[in-house]
């Protein structure tokens, strides 16, 4: 259930003011201020005096003049805190009688991150519709910055009615990659530019559709992830088309991609008094064919007296997972390729040769009269004998024990020799000695046998 920060008299122009914390929110705070934003005022808070004494704020609020002595909080958050602190009664004077209130500030250092939870809870006290506009930082800034940001995201979220988060990774995508630093930031302040000025003028713009607060609440609080928005602008012969096609090219929309995981998109038209019936219902079918089925849509319509205002588009949504859609209701269906287990059957036995039997003929009154078949004996099991090998395969058989045969008796083999060439002493004459030649071993002469 939604819960309203305090009633709105419709009758009476709200008071919309936006609080720029920290150096980067100064800076947005004056681009609004030279914007000329109707109906908005601006604040700046900052505990670097020199960002303050440069900004076009009408109302500066300095942070710790003794804790800092206005050279600013050099990226520790509870030098921001304790700055906050000592400033507290000052930032609850500039922003009392507030009806709504955006908090802008780009997280990461020292100012906003420590003091964005007070300056919060401060705003939160003053009974003002409370919406965060905060930027976190560049992924090749460091993990400490990327750690402040997210600490100081959870301390605003806990008192902002809405927080709208934009990562200066994506947003870089507004400039080219070979631009300047300069050049690629002021593209950045320009779409939180557009955005503040869309929510202010959507809250407060009349026409036949107008936005009431439950809308915007509903969108900004539905999903979990970060901020989708878009504007566009024309006043051509084609200025619905063109106007939904440059909204569509933001780079938190991704062409209208992202769109599919939104689960709740606001749709704001405002145009001149010749905006037709026909270019609503374009530009909505175009939105509802990118989104989701499960997303809602929220639509307004205001209208100027101005002839010459352009068709103005703006889209704001949350990332999240939209809601699935209901599909209709079907009877349940027993599926085909289910089957359901078959009953045990009995087991088969061998069926016994014919007989001869003689026909009976009265095999009704034999039905009757038959006693009930007693219950077969279960089949002895079945010993699988196992298929023959191959030939290849098979061992050879194992002798029985009784039949063993007795091991033969292993005899030792004379050897024979037989007389040698004598090569070179071929021709000489042998020594014999006794009868015996002497150029034949002895053992050969005498027929020694090895034992």
């Amino acid at each position: 259930m939604i819960s309203f920060p305090k009633y709105l008299d419709r009758s009476q122009t709200p008071v919309v003011r936006l609080v720029g914390l920290g150096n980067a929110g100064v800076n947005l705070a004056d681009r609004i201020t030279m914007a000329g934003v109707p109906g908005l005022e601006t604040v700046a808070i900052n505990s670097d005096q020199q960002s303050l004494s440069s900004s076009v704020s009408p109302v500066k609020v300095s942070l710790g003049p003794l804790t800092t002595r206005g050279l600013g909080a050099g990226g520790d958050p509870e030098i921001g805190l304790d700055a906050a602190k000592e400033s507290l009664s000052e930032i609850e004077e500039a922003l009392a009688g507030s009806d709504i209130l955006f908090l802008c500030a780009g997280l990461g250092g020292g100012t906003a991150s420590g003091a964005g939870g007070m300056v919060a809870e401060a705003a939160k006290q003053t009974g003002a519709l409370l919406i965060a506009i905060v930027t976190t930082p560049f992924g090749f800034e460091g993990r400490r910055r990327t750690s402040q940001a997210a600490a100081a995201v959870q301390e605003i979220g806990a008192h902002a009615d809405a927080v709208i988060h934009f990562e200066n990774d994506r947003m870089a995508e507004l400039a080219a990659p070979k631009s300047g630093v300069a050049e690629t930031f002021a593209a950045c302040d320009e779409l939180l530019c557009g955005c503040i000025s869309a929510v202010a003028h959507l809250i407060s713009a009349r026409g036949p559709l107008g936005v009431g607060l439950p809308d915007l609440l509903s969108v900004l609080n539905a999903g979990n992830g970060g901020c989708l928005f878009g504007t566009g602008a024309s006043a051509g012969d084609n200025r619905a088309h063109e106007a939904l096609e440059r909204a569509l090219k933001s780079p938190l929309l991704d062409r209208g991609r992202l769109l599919d995981e939104a689960a709740s998109v606001l749709v704001h038209l405002s145009g001149p008094p010749s905006l037709s019936f026909a270019e609503v219902g374009a530009i909505m079918q175009e939105i509802a064919r990118q989104a989701s089925e499960g997303s809602m849509l929220h639509l307004g319509v205001s209208t100027s007296q101005d002839k010459n205002a352009p068709v103005v588009v703006t889209i704001l949504a949350k990332a999240g997972a939209a809601a699935p859609a209901a599909a209709p209701a079907v009877r349940p269906r027993p599926s085909p390729a289910v089957e359901r287990p078959p009953k045990p059957r009995p087991v088969p036995v061998e069926p016994e040769p014919e007989r001869s039997v003689s026909p009976d003929p009265s095999p009704s009154h034999e039905a009757a009269e038959a006693p009930e078949p007693e219950p077969l004996p279960e089949p002895a099991p079945v010993r699988q004998v196992p298929p023959p090998r191959p030939a290849a395969q098979q061992p050879p058989p194992k002798p029985h024990p009784a039949t063993k045969p007795a091991s033969p008796k292993i005899k030792q083999e004379t050897l024979q020799f037989e007389p040698v060439a004598r090569g070179r002493f071929e021709k000489i004459e042998p020594t014999i000695v006794e009868g015996e030649d002497l150029d034949v071993p002895t053992f050969l002469r005498l027929n020694v046998k090895k034992p």
